[in-house]
């Protein structure tokens, strides 16, 4: 058995709108071995929830279109499986955490019942195993009185215990992947650093592969193996968190890192100047150079990947 538990070759989404097509993921590739945790970083509009959301077809097409790519999960392309297939996928082998507790959850539906549908349906559980299981995992995610709560509707959870709720649906299964959207947005930083342990165990202990979408860069040097940096709807850096976080690459990962508040650094905070790129007119070299500071000539012409696959960048400088 493969090491290697779900690789990305050249995926594309777009979108086609009244305004052209927007590029959303653009020719992105990655590997996510068993057991490992993979932070996805980037400004808003980078890709990232687009990125994940295409791992498992939630895109709706139209006006989303795979325009290109594989998605190899374990040895098969989910690209091009059909959807009965791709269900028992969802929710069992594959779990999402998804952004917005807020509209995730079907708000006629105790959230008993959200919980132990899943478990019913994939894990074959009578509905009293299930309903216990569902106990179980409000409290690991700390519901406070789990048992008293699992009967209550959504509207009565909190924001944050409603994520919570969220991030226990997806751990029912115990899935081989995690796709996680911001899983700890919503939580205060007691319950953050609750959840990113459970999730760090999830890896360690039962093998789990994660994809960690998050703006946080301080959630990413504390839980992840390797980092991806997305910008423009393509990776343009990736590396293991400690040499990426020592020593950037790409102008882009120094222009986050220098815009994040350090604890042994006074100096002022350095944005990046100016504004995302518009996904739907992508210049035809690289995406960043309207907003790099070490822009050379060469960079009108899109720069190919240098390094190895886990180490290396989508950049002109210092190259040949």
């Amino acid at each position: 058995m493969s090491d290697v538990l779900l690789s990305v070759e050249d995926l594309q989404t777009h979108f086609h709108t009244e305004y052209g097509t927007v590029k959303a993921v653009n020719g992105v590739s990655f590997e996510v071995k068993r057991g490992e945790i993979m932070g996805l970083v980037g400004e808003s509009g980078s890709g990232k929830s687009v990125t994940n959301l295409s791992i498992l077809r939630l895109v709706p097409t139209p006006p989303g279109e795979y325009a290109g790519g594989r998605i190899m999960f374990d040895g098969q392309d989910l690209l091009t499986l059909p959807e009965h297939t791709l269900r028992s996928y969802r929710g069992n082998r594959i779990a999402m955490i998804f952004q917005d507790p807020m509209t995730s959850l079907t708000p006629y539906m105790r959230v008993s019942r959200q919980i132990t549908e899943v478990l019913e349906l994939h894990q074959k559980m009578t509905r009293t195993q299930a309903k216990k299981r569902a106990i179980e995992l409000l409290e690991m995610v700390g519901i406070p009185d789990p048992a008293g709560r699992v009967d209550s509707w959504p509207h009565e959870f909190s924001g944050g215990m409603r994520q919570r709720v969220m991030i226990a649906m997806a751990l029912a299964c115990r899935p081989e992947l995690l796709l996680a959207d911001e899983p700890t947005t919503a939580l205060d930083v007691t319950i953050q650093a609750q959840i990113l342990e459970l999730i760090r165990e999830l890896a360690r202990e039962h093998g789990t592969a994660v994809i960690m979408v998050t703006h946080d860069l301080g959630v990413v040097a504390g839980i992840a193996d390797h980092v991806s940096v997305m910008y423009g709807g393509r990776i343009v850096e990736r590396a293991p968190v400690e040499p990426l976080f020592a020593n950037p690459q790409h102008p882009y990962t120094k222009g986050l890192l220098a815009s994040v508040p350090r604890l042994d650094s006074r100096g002022e905070l350095t944005p990046i100047p100016g504004s995302p790129p518009d996904l739907s007119d992508l210049p035809p070299g690289c995406a960043f150079a309207p907003r790099c500071e070490a822009v050379m000539d060469k960079c009108a012409k899109q720069p190919g990947w240098y390094g190895e696959p886990t180490l290396g960048k989508r950049c002109w400088l210092g190259e040949a």
